[in-house]
């Protein structure tokens, strides 16, 4: 009878797909081959390919296992913007990173069909939208392009800390991401910061 989970108990699709996860990060998707995840894993290749059809299939359910920065579900739109980018810096500040997982998927797999590339723009397609969000609740004049702008800023971030291995280019995306969305935000109209400044006179 074939086991269907490993010795501690997970389901040995999961078991596979986190240890190709692993060797991909670190030593790339091209690099290793589907006999190194079956060796690692310590399974038979038959039974990897029972779970997963190919190595395709194996490297899309692999990325969905790597590590997600989780945005702030509270407070203002201004805040959650921001607290978005906290998240990554402190993501980079954990000494095994080395790019983000998407990313370096992306530069190695050139086939837009490829399930994984799918994957990918799902993903970054969600991002997006999440900072649109937060620009309609701000009421920025052009929201779709602000979510743009602070999408490149995200990403470009993690593209720059990939060759400093600091977090220095969140910090300072940070910093960048507060100006756009400070300048997209509507400003308080004349007659409204008028009154909130001039005390009414009492009726006499």
């Amino acid at each position: 009878m074939q086991r269907a989970r490993t010795h501690d108990g997970v389901p040995l699709g999961e078991h596979i797909a986190a240890v190709a996860s692993e060797l991909f990060y670190k030593d790339g998707i091209h690099v290793v081959g589907v006999d190194r995840v079956a060796a690692e894993a310590d399974v038979t290749k038959r039974t990897l390919y029972r779970y997963y059809g190919s190595k395709d299939d194996l490297i899309a359910a692999a990325l969905r296992r790597s590590p997600n920065i989780t945005f702030p579900r509270e407070g203002t739109p201004r805040e959650r913007i921001a607290g978005a980018f906290r998240a990554m810096a402190e993501m980079l500040r954990v000494e095994a990173y080395r790019g983000c997982p998407y990313i370096n998927a992306a530069a190695e797999l050139t086939n837009p069909r490829h399930p994984a590339r799918v994957l990918i723009e799902e993903l970054t397609t969600r991002r997006r939208e999440w900072f649109a969000k937060r620009a309609r609740e701000l009421g920025a004049r052009e929201p779709e392009l602000l979510a743009e702008q602070l999408d490149v800023l995200f990403d470009g971030a993690l593209a720059n800390a990939t060759k400093r291995r600091v977090d220095l280019p969140a910090l300072a995306a940070l910093a960048a991401a507060e100006a756009l969305v400070d300048a997209a935000a509507p400003a308080p109209s004349r007659r409204t910061t008028t009154s909130a400044r001039t005390p009414r006179r009492r009726a006499s």
